[in-house]
């Protein structure tokens, strides 16, 4: 897709370049994690990291007298493993090549995800195990919808392996659900990170979230991908008649109405145009506006879409909704469903502090990081994320800021530890 966005690609590449390694000879990871990227993109340098230590370990020779498998001896690998990655260090050719990569697997996976998804993991095989599904799912943190349900998919199922059908009809029914269960204005809003992965590249946006642009193309692709042929049709023909190159999200949802029905004076209305008919929302203030669910037609609950959440963000009872349409319902345990959402333990002034100490004044950072844990059923699985992401944000993790972010993410998975103490 590189030649029908070839000027975005080399915007967002410039920019990349111009933050990060410059003319320097070098760069490590950790500090590309530290730079002012796309998080899609640190999601690819580390990700591709990874899994060149993965193979390294593939070839690794080990004597069977050396008891690797103890618990402590595990621990401490992980340690040295999380070090290793985040000081991996790319020279100017490397950094140039994989940025070229990186960029252009994402730009595919924004616009069309199923297609990207499908062609990536399988390559060439007609069958993958399902721990290379897990760690390829790893290069994709936008429609997070994907990865939370497939790897349920795999879990409830206890499944060594997926043909390349069944992954594809995997895909498939779930977008049909996710399409099914939304509005125009949500369906157009879909379509939000590939206006955040452009505008990662600029200084400054100044704009309202309805007349934010992207290039027709992409919305051409990104439609055809989800299988919607009667809007990606609707959309050539605004492009072809009227030589229309970009189209505002508020365009993108009226051409899904009227496509949607029949209707050539229906028009989306976007929560922004009535202010005062939109409910508060039970979020933080930064939270710009929350789309309201249409009443005839069964939906997923009410979601808040702000600049720091993924977009269409799935808990876990909705994955359950949406899994009953794709197969077998997934058996969820009772205290996943229980979860409370992170947001709602941290106040104002716990959240200036974590942002400030914790998360190096990068706020996007704090509510990504958020986002992750809040799609995390165990503790233990909390507790890794925790323990890279003090790495790689370079903090102590002993510190008082970091302890108190710990006990607070902690108490979302092991609520009876703070209810312990209370009664003691």
């Amino acid at each position: 897709m590189g030649y029908i966005f070839e000027s975005e690609i080399e915007m967002i590449m410039n920019a990349v370049r111009a933050r990060t390694i410059g003319e320097a000879e070098s760069i490590r990871l950790r500090d590309i994690l530290h730079a002012d990227l796309h998080p899609a993109l640190k999601a690819y340098f580390r990700a591709r990291v990874w899994q060149m230590l993965h193979q390294e370990r593939l070839t690794e020779v080990r004597s069977k007298k050396l008891p690797y498998g103890l618990p402590e001896i595990m621990r401490l690998q992980e340690q040295i493993d999380i070090l290793l990655v985040y000081n991996y260090v790319f020279g100017q050719h490397d950094f140039t090549l994989m940025l070229d990569h990186a960029v252009h697997f994402q730009f595919n996976f924004l616009c069309r995800p199923q297609w990207t998804l499908l062609n990536f993991i399988f390559e060439n095989q007609r069958r993958r195990p399902t721990s290379d599904i897990r760690r390829k799912l790893e290069y994709c943190v936008d429609y997070a919808y994907y990865a939370e349900i497939i790897k349920r998919y795999i879990d409830d199922r206890g499944l060594a392996e997926l043909t390349y059908e069944e992954f594809s009809e995997l895909l498939e029914k779930l977008d049909q659900e996710i399409v099914a269960r939304h509005s125009s204005v949500e369906l157009a809003l879909m379509t939000r990170p590939i206006l955040r992965f452009i505008d990662s590249a600029r200084e400054h946006v100044d704009r309202q979230l309805a007349d934010s642009t992207i290039p027709i193309n992409a919305a051409i692709v990104f439609f055809e991908d989800k299988k919607l042929d009667d809007i990606k049709e609707r959309l050539e023909t605004e492009r072809d008649a009227n030589a229309v190159l970009e189209v505002s999200l508020r365009q993108l949802a009226n051409v899904i109405e009227k496509v949607r029905t029949g209707n050539e004076t229906a028009e989306a209305v976007f929560p922004e145009d009535h202010p005062e008919e939109t409910p508060p929302a039970a979020a933080p203030a930064d939270v710009k506006s929350e789309i309201e669910a249409q009443p005839q037609k069964p939906k997923l609950p009410v979601k808040i879409f702000s600049d720091f959440e993924e977009d269409l963000p799935v808990a876990t009872p909705e994955v359950a909704r949406i899994q009953e349409t794709v197969g077998e319902p997934i058996a969820l345990d009772d205290s996943a469903g229980a979860l409370v959402n992170l947001q709602s333990l941290f106040s104002p002034s716990e959240e200036k502090t974590f942002i400030k100490k914790v998360f190096n004044k990068d706020e996007l950072l704090f509510r990504e990081a958020l986002d992750r844990l809040n799609l995390m059923a165990e503790w233990r699985h909390a507790s890794k994320y925790l323990q890279e992401m003090y790495t790689t944000n370079d903090v102590d993790p002993f510190s008082e800021e970091a302890i108190l972010f710990t006990d607070k993410v902690q108490r979302r998975f092991l609520p009876t530890v703070e209810g312990t103490e209370e009664s003691a």
